[in-house]
């Protein structure tokens, strides 16, 4: 049983929502790798080897596969939807949301990410011109929020695609404030508090925007080819079921938002990392450079192997989702230790990608770790940046991809590094994110083998 530190109230459990990085790694060196954190909230059990996450995710996940509590924030953007539905319900979901996920569709969807990740070249190089630092976190969750609005709803909408993007801000920065008080768990959601009024008018606007879209789409079924589409077209093989249509909200609201704050902080940790190893930063560029071809393409990835070593690494040092919550369903026992019906458990991802028991100076960020020789099998279960078992992320491969294509085409034209003086500290919310952002500076690259940055980018790009 952990006993310290303890917060007058909440005990432990405060200390394992304020800094979690700091003290579960302290709690499992003391207390071994399996314990269970007592508050006047609830209760947790951490699990902390290989072979106890491969039973909770994957050999027992019939027994696991309840989200915890902590997925309570979450709902509330997200509904019902495939991140945070349990059971029957989550299943027959999987099933329909599945195709729109499928390699051949984001083979679909490449085009359209190069385009937007070229879009953003002209601002980078008029930073580079102008000696400005840029808070790359923003601009990224702009970039990301751009790409999966266009693969989900095409680009003939982007006005209500925006909307909705401003309406997740609103809602992210609602549910990171409930994270960093869970008190306000305690207050009805109908409180009439100013900042419930704010999550009431956004949820509002927010539904109005996304069932106004939904509607027009069932009433023009055709001409349209984004994920939207898709998802007004999937039924059940069984029964011919479709989605109705506050189904479909809410997996357009996970979309959303599992669509773009992973990936965000995900290149944002990539450029930090880059900036501070330039072995790293010279064998990557190199590689860049000597595949680039001014047409990329999805069949010309293979020729950057690198690249993928440098995304997979990072996403190890800084796994963007850092832990999974789970709630046991029926009596079970791990290691010896009894768990009851309706015990939390957390697997904290973070632990397992730093644990010197599983990797050779694992704060040390090398991605030849990730050469073919190397690279470690997914049932070693001590490399999952994207969750493991029958619920791992639907999305990963949108995920790798665009971080692929942001690599490539930000590095064969720019050199980033840390604005001087910063401190870069991570912040374990909803996501791993950079507490404070991730201001750099940029420079256009100088290299006389190739034109220069300003007409290497498409005029179209700029429009």
């Amino acid at each position: 049983m952990v006993t310290s530190p303890r917060h007058w109230l909440l005990g432990p459990a405060y200390y394992a929502q304020r800094q979690p990085l700091r003290w579960i790694p302290e709690w499992i060196r003391r207390h071994g790798d399996i314990f269970r954190i007592v508050s006047p909230l609830g209760q947790a059990t951490v699990v902390a080897t290989p072979k106890l996450a491969r039973q909770v995710l994957v050999e027992r996940y019939a027994r696991y596969q309840r989200k915890s509590i902590s997925y309570t924030v979450l709902r509330i953007l997200m509904g019902n939807g495939l991140v945070t539905s349990e059971g029957e319900f989550w299943r027959g979901q999987r099933k329909l949301v599945q195709p729109a996920f499928h390699r051949k569709r984001l083979d679909q969807l490449f085009a359209m990410m190069v385009e937007r990740v070229t879009g953003v070249l002209p601002r980078l190089a008029q930073a580079a011109q102008a000696g400005e630092a840029i808070d790359f976190a923003p601009l990224l969750s702009q970039l990301t929020l751009d790409i999966i609005s266009r693969a989900m709803f095409s680009s003939d909408v982007q006005g209500a695609a925006a909307g909705v993007s401003e309406y997740i801000a609103r809602l992210n920065e609602y549910a990171l404030r409930m994270i960093r008080r869970p008190w306000l768990f305690l207050l009805p959601r109908r409180f009439p508090t100013p900042f419930n009024y704010v999550l009431f008018r956004s949820l509002k606007s927010l539904n109005a925007t996304v069932n106004g879209i939904i509607q027009s789409r069932r009433r023009e079924r055709h001409g349209h080819d984004d994920l939207l589409s898709m998802l007004l077209s999937a039924c059940e093989e069984e029964t011919g079921r479709a989605m109705t249509d506050a189904q479909l909200r809410d997996e357009v609201m996970t979309i959303f938002v599992a669509g773009h704050e992973t990936t965000a902080n995900a290149m944002a940790w990539l450029l930090y990392l880059v900036t501070q190893h330039p072995e790293v930063e010279q064998r990557l560029v190199a590689e860049i450079d000597a595949h680039w071809t001014a047409n990329l393409t999805m069949e010309g990835l293979g020729a950057f192997p690198y690249v993928r070593q440098v995304i997979d690494e990072s996403l190890r040092v800084y796994p963007t989702i850092w832990s999974i919550g789970r709630s046991c369903t029926a009596d079970d026992e791990l290691a010896g230790y009894k768990i009851p019906a309706g015990m939390n458990l957390l697997v904290p991802i973070f632990h397992f990608h730093w644990n010197e028991r599983l990797w050779p100076e694992p704060h040390r960020f090398d991605p030849s770790r990730f050469s073919p020789e190397r690279r470690p099998s997914p049932d070693a279960m001590t490399y999952f940046p994207f969750g493991a078992g029958p619920r791992s992320c639907i999305g990963n491969h949108f995920a790798l991809q665009e971080l692929t294509i942001m690599t490539i085409l930000f590095f064969r034209h720019f050199q980033f590094r840390l604005k001087e003086g910063f401190a870069v500290e991570p912040d374990p919310l909803i996501t791993l994110r950079p507490r404070h952002g991730m201001p750099m500076t940029v420079a256009a690259r100088n290299d006389r083998r190739r034109q220069t940055v300003a007409s290497n980018i498409p005029v179209s790009a700029t429009t």
